[in-house]
């Protein structure tokens, strides 16, 4: 019975090393199927392996050459981490770190494609072409759903026609250049928009451990919408307010 211990680990290190073999070896082609099929990412060129590779993506009028190479001693740790590098339109070189328990973004710096953050923005959400990253770090215990441990840095939008979705019905408004400021609340992610040259608020999401979002949008933003009569309220006020899933 004392040998049960031994034999256990001697078990575990055989399954770990076979997993890191499977992943040198393995095309890196295979993580195809964890491209978002609604985000208009086009993905090609696969080279490598999932341990060590690279792909081109274009996505809008974005496009480049992305590498990565994971972190063997993360895997012992039961998550994939690995080493970004981005060349093309949407330069980027940082650290991504996924898990069953954990996904970590740290200190993001430069321009990223919008679908890498369409998970964190409310259902019906859409900001065409790219957002430029600073100081960004983003972490939560889980993948889909967890605690927001941290929330920090900004995300820049050159403007344009912006889509978003209050209580279940589509809206559009034209929009000047945006803000968009990541902070916790508890164990929710906040995330504040405002208009880029006076930073007056324009909305407001907060996105609770179970990827339930409350949307709040302001007088201000509703304003950019051609078809909304404004009742003369005050721009800062919150004229409307929904509950939808991430």
């Amino acid at each position: 019975g004392n040998n049960y211990p031994g034999l256990t680990s001697f078990m575990l290190l055989g399954m770990g090393l076979l997993l890191v073999f499977l992943l040198v070896r393995a095309p890196a082609s295979l993580l195809q199927r964890a491209v978002p099929a609604a985000s208009g990412l086009a993905v090609s060129g696969w080279g490598g392996t999932v341990w060590s590779g690279q792909m081109a993506w274009a996505q809008a009028d974005a496009s480049g050459l992305l590498s990565w190479r994971l972190r063997p001693l993360s895997l012992l740790r039961g998550r994939a981490s690995a080493d970004i590098t981005a060349q093309g339109s949407v330069p980027l070189t940082r650290r991504v770190e996924l898990g069953l328990h954990r996904m970590v973004l740290e200190q993001i710096q430069g321009e990223v494609p919008v679908a890498m953050f369409q998970p964190v923005l409310p259902e019906g959400w859409s900001l065409p072409g790219v957002l430029r990253a600073e100081g960004l770090d983003l972490a939560r215990a889980g993948f889909t759903s967890g605690a927001w441990t941290a929330a920090t840095g900004h995300l820049d939008w050159a403007g344009g026609s912006m889509q978003f979705s209050l209580n279940g019905q589509p809206q559009q408004a034209t929009l000047p250049p945006l803000r968009i400021m990541l902070r916790l609340e508890g164990d929710s992610l906040v995330l504040a928009l405002a208009e880029a040259s006076s930073g007056l608020a324009l909305a407001q999401v907060q996105i609770n451990p179970q990827g339930q979002a409350e949307t709040q949008v302001r007088e201000r933003l509703l304003r950019y919408n051609p078809s909304y009569r404004s009742g003369g309220a005050d721009p800062d006020a919150v004229v409307a307010t929904s509950r939808s899933a991430s």
